[in-house]
């Protein structure tokens, strides 16, 4: 008996012990600021990572590239039987006989060649080069893709900072209203106002625990996204406050201006403009013949070289050059040129598409972004005047001047200029960081 009890003592605080640290882990929370928040999504990043990888692969393939210029050195060997059903044929010389085919039935035959290319009209180097630029694109798709990252990290944390202000501000006016709702009753039972005002201000606080419902759920989606994609594992949350987000003034032309100098994508697009113009110049070497330099050492038993043939093993060496050129390259490369220019042009159309693009997205980003410094302007008078107008109400509603319509209205009057004014104000820095992306 004392066993089981000891038993069950043991489960109890062993599964005790588990929940608890499910429980703590559950609750584990990381507080980061913007910077942090994007810091994390661009190492955390698949794309990026995917972009690093094809860069790890373009300087493999440099390297592959630049193995080509080295000496081309094979080995081989070989031993064979041969059968021993010929009959050798002599030849009578006054020294004796000779022996023209002896019978060597263990052969074997072993070279090492070397070959180096020395001129293929700038194959080699211009291969190189498309590698190296290679490289170089790659890059640029980094830098394009951590520009992409940043900014969806970035929304995600603008839109979150403007639902939780949001849900800042139904709370105090949940709060108002249960104070206001507290007083009503005083009117009530002092025969001021009739019950039915205070049941529209209960619905009016019921309205808005339904929509704060809505909000932390909303919330949450926010945090979870962002938990996701900056890689931790646990719950996230936000600084109260925006980070602060100095804005430099510039003109549409300048930015325009900006954006087609500093865009990655024009980069990018611009080294693979490079590449194809090297590309067709490989083309054009086709037309000329190659030279490379040759060599070889034989050591063969029986060595082609003695005469007559002997059963023993021979050392000999071979070293020259060797011009090689295929002709009929003079007649089907015409095909390939033209595949060579139309792939130049091809990027050259791409480069001028990718700037049309820009120059769109500039310029409704541009404008995006006046507009919403111009709606805050609007947004904080919005609230100085549902401010008073809610003051005028509430004064007018505790005389009993007023109905509650009237004093509900104006409080969801000034419930909405605040959320307005808070998301103008999260959407103007927002609409700065797409600005900010779209010139760089």
């Amino acid at each position: 008996m004392k066993k089981v009890v000891r038993f069950l003592s043991f489960t109890s605080l062993t599964c005790f012990t588990l929940f608890i640290s499910i429980n703590s882990y559950g609750q584990e929370k990381k507080v980061v600021n913007l910077e942090e928040a994007i810091s994390l999504g661009v190492n955390h990043s698949n794309q990026i990572k995917l972009d690093s990888l094809n860069f790890k692969i373009a300087d493999v393939k440099l390297s592959q590239s630049k193995s080509n210029q080295l000496p081309q050195v094979t080995a081989s060997a070989s031993y064979i039987r041969i059968s021993d059903n010929i009959t050798p044929f002599s030849v009578a010389f006054p020294t004796g006989n000779v022996v023209l085919n002896p019978q060597i039935l263990n052969q074997s035959y072993n070279a090492v060649q070397a070959r180096q290319l020395i001129w293929a009209g700038g194959k080699l180097r211009n291969a190189n080069k498309i590698a190296e630029l290679d490289k170089k694109a790659v890059d640029f798709d980094i830098a394009t893709s951590k520009n992409d990252v940043s900014y969806q990290i970035a929304s995600i944390y603008y839109n979150l900072y403007a639902t939780k202000q949001t849900k800042k501000i139904i709370e105090a006016n949940i709060e108002l209203l249960n104070n206001q709702k507290n007083d009503a009753n005083n009117y009530v039972k002092q025969g001021v106002i009739l019950e039915n005002e205070v049941l529209k201000i209960d619905l009016a606080i019921s309205n808005l625990e339904t929509n704060l419902s809505d909000i932390e759920n909303t919330i949450l989606f926010f945090k979870n996204n962002l938990s996701i994609l900056t890689g931790l594992n646990k719950t996230i949350d936000i600084l109260e406050e925006l980070p602060s987000n100095p804005v430099q003034e510039l003109s549409l032309d300048n930015a325009v201006s900006n954006a087609l100098k500093n865009r990655s994508e024009i980069k990018g697009l611009s080294v693979r403009e490079e590449q194809a113009t090297i590309a067709k110049k490989i083309t054009n070497s086709n037309y000329l013949p190659t030279l490379s330099g040759i060599g070889s050492y034989n050591y063969d038993q029986p060595n082609m070289r003695v005469f007559p043939n002997q059963e023993t093993f021979t050392g000999t060496w071979y070293a020259g050059v060797s011009l090689n050129w295929n002709l009929t390259d003079v007649f089907t490369n015409k095909n390939k040129i033209k595949e060579s220019k139309f792939s130049i042009d091809k990027v050259n159309t791409s480069i001028n598409q990718v700037k049309e693009g820009i120059q769109i997205e500039v310029n409704a980003d541009y404008n995006n972004f006046q507009l919403a410094k111009q709606k805050i302007e609007i947004a904080k008078k919005a609230v100085t005047q549902a401010t008073e107008n809610f003051r005028v109400e509430q004064n007018k509603f505790n005389a009993n001047n007023t109905t509650a319509t009237d004093f509900l209205n104006a409080n969801a009057l000034l419930v909405n200029a605040k959320i307005n004014l808070t998301t103008a104000i999260s959407n103007a820095d927002l609409a700065h960081k797409k600005l900010l992306k779209s010139i760089n």
